[in-house]
């Protein structure tokens, strides 16, 4: 419950239009809390009243700001990734898109203006591949937060989140591994759509 109640943040985080090239991992999360704020303040009654607004607007604003790609091929893991046709890596993607979606718009609506305080941004030994710490300051206390991104095309996407040391995408991956090898890729993509 603690892990689903804090994912917001890897709504909010990713919702901002794109920024310039020289702005950081960390500007780019920093912007992104403002953005997402104002968004969730000016259309909290409609996003918690119409469902459809709602999937649009993950469609619109958030999913583009997630590398669906590189988050298919890590749930799936390599081998797996490796070994299925390109019409099945781009059904797996757009049915783990869907998944995000359904599983996690409801959390959109949960954001009480909660603060968000970044630690000091240290560049790693890639340049197109940054983590950023945070703490996410709750009436319980303190949570931490790390966001794993990777900048292509000059734009920097989210691919994972750890929210109090747990990846988001480690809990998909054991289960979609398991059942990759247990039914196929068939089986896991219809599972996906009718969820």
């Amino acid at each position: 419950m603690r892990f689903f109640k804090h994912i917001i943040i890897f709504l909010v985080l990713v919702i901002h239009p794109v920024l310039a090239d020289n702005h950081g991992p960390d500007d780019f999360l920093k912007a992104s809390v403002a953005e997402v704020m104002d968004f969730i303040t000016d259309n909290k009654s409609q996003l918690e009243q119409d469902d459809e607004y709602l999937i649009s607007k993950m469609n619109e604003i958030v999913i583009p700001k997630l590398d669906i790609e590189l988050m298919s091929r890590i749930v799936l893991g390599k081998n797996h990734w490796n070994n299925i046709s390109i019409s099945e890596k781009s059904d797996f993607m757009d049915a783990f898109k869907n998944l995000m979606v359904r599983t996690y718009m409801k959390s959109l609506t949960a954001f009480e203006g909660e603060k968000i305080k970044f630690l000091p941004y240290i560049q790693g030994k890639r340049d197109d591949v940054a983590k950023v710490k945070s703490i996410y300051l709750l009436n319980e206390g303190e949570l931490p937060v790390s966001y794993r991104l990777k900048k292509t095309d000059s734009k920097w996407k989210v691919y994972d989140i750890i929210i109090d040391g747990v990846s988001l995408l480690r809990n998909y991956r054991s289960d979609f591994k398991a059942h990759v090898t247990k039914k196929g890729i068939s089986s896991l993509i219809n599972q996906l759509n009718k969820n």
